[in-house]
């Protein structure tokens, strides 16, 4: 959605010049120095030493006083930490992650430390011991390939880190430019031990097609903010930043400038009608598990089918959260809000933001379209249902550069199971479906 300290939507649930996706301890590694430092002043009973590590701002004190009370609350459960053993740093995106396994009279246990481009802690959890701590990607089958890093510029104030993976071939070659969904995310899309936009990337770069991906402005400044609050909506949230990484895009020598497709997910392909119109020479538009409707029509449903997974001791709970989420949404649905409207509204959002949520009709806007529009929604999904599936089938009924594709046994984020997902399976260690990634390259290499 906005950023982390607003809370995420649960719509989230919701080589040859490869670097290593996480990496086995350097000595001097700056960020497994300060975990280690921490957890040694942990370990010490000398807390206090660590709230140099946060930052001094509101939600850098809120976060540091969350961090205390998670190891006030394992030190009472678990005891006192009497060993300190390896740990393992991972880039995730312009920002860095480390888990370290920790022992204790009962057992061993990880410790994640998650840190902002300044080396302060963002979040801090805590986690059973686990062979994967972080993401491994699929064995490469052509390693012929490069990651360039490059710069999304969309104004003075706003810069995006992000990555471009090119095959190293003599032609050149087509290019998908993977936009996010709603919440914070970094590039590679990073979520408990999964990168799904990295395993698209690289699945596609295999298979000769570049692939741009980039930090989302939300994640980048998540406690800082470059632009007025207030004027946050799906233009600055996401479809500025996409047309620019499209006019970058055209930049790139390497790239068939004729052959570019603009591919969002989840909140990314709702609004990848108006970036597409924006981008006048984009090849095709690829929607992955777009949403149909406004996300104030989605989340109750949402919360409704995750309320309805918990056992009777989190339901109460649960149901009191989503009677006051529920209650939000209702303020921002009233016919009289306006932009001044002094109303609580849904995970902190402001009015700007619902207002276009509720006015903007992706169907109508998809309608107008005449480049190709491809459709892939997962059968598993419940972020994003067959109901938003079924309303884009209808709506685009006749229309010659409309194909769809239904996926019976993927979920949101194109992970293969059984059943409904849930969503705690989208922290178990996975990757994208190959049959996601090869009808990609379908469309890309023979459109």
């Amino acid at each position: 959605m906005i950023k982390l300290h607003y809370s995420c939507l649960i719509f989230i649930f919701i080589l040859s010049g490869f670097k290593a996706i996480s990496q086995e301890e350097p000595v001097k590694d700056p960020y497994i120095q300060l975990s280690k430092k921490f957890i040694g002043a942990v370990k010490r009973n000398e807390y206090h030493k660590n709230y140099v590590y946060f930052d001094s701002s509101f939600y850098g004190k809120a976060i540091s006083a969350q961090t205390q009370k998670a190891v006030d609350e394992f030190n009472n459960e678990y005891g006192p930490i009497v060993a300190i053993e390896k740990t393992v740093a991972d880039t995730q995106g312009c920002k860095m992650a480390t888990a370290t396994s920790i022992k204790t009279g009962k057992g061993k246990f990880l410790w994640y430390h998650y840190y902002d481009q300044g080396q302060r802690i963002q979040r801090f959890s805590i986690d059973t011991f686990s062979q994967q701590w972080f993401y491994k990607p699929e064995p490469l089958i052509n390693a012929n390939f490069t990651r360039k890093e490059i710069l999304i510029t969309p104004n003075s104030f706003i810069k995006l880190p992000g990555s471009l993976y090119t095959p190293t071939n003599a032609k050149k070659s087509p290019l998908v430019i993977l936009v996010h969904g709603s919440g914070p995310q970094d590039r590679n899309v990073s979520v408990g031990k999964n990168k799904v936009f990295l395993d698209m990337a690289l699945a596609l770069v295999q298979k000769g097609i570049s692939v741009l991906i980039y930090d989302k402005r939300t994640y980048v400044y998540q406690y800082r903010d470059p632009f007025p609050m207030d004027s946050m909506d799906y233009y600055s949230e996401t479809i500025d930043d996409a047309v620019e990484a499209f006019k970058l895009a055209k930049t790139f020598k390497e790239i068939d400038t004729s052959k570019i497709y603009m591919a969002g997910h989840s909140q990314g392909a709702m609004c990848g009608p108006v970036i597409a119109k924006r981008c006048k020479a984009v090849k095709g538009l690829i929607l992955l598990a777009a949403p149909g409707r406004s996300l104030l029509e989605i989340i109750p449903e949402q919360i409704s089918y995750v309320n309805s997974l918990l056992d009777e001791k989190d339901k109460a709970k649960a149901d009191e959260m989503a009677t006051a989420i529920n209650w939000q949404i209702k303020n921002a649905m009233k016919p009289d809000l306006t932009l001044k409207s002094k109303v609580s509204l849904p995970f902190g959002a402001k009015a700007k933001y619902w207002l276009m949520d509720r006015n903007y009709k992706v169907l109508e806007e998809a309608k107008t379209l005449t480049m190709p529009v491809y459709l892939l929604q997962g059968g598993r999904d419940y972020n994003v249902t067959k109901k938003d599936y079924d309303l884009w089938l209808e709506a685009m009924k006749g229309k010659s550069n409309f194909k769809s594709y239904w996926f019976e046994n993927l979920d949101h984020m194109f992970f293969e199971g059984i059943g409904k997902a849930k969503p705690e399976d989208v922290m178990k260690p996975n990757h994208v479906s190959k049959s996601l990634t090869d009808k990609l390259a379908e469309i890309v290499t023979k459109n």
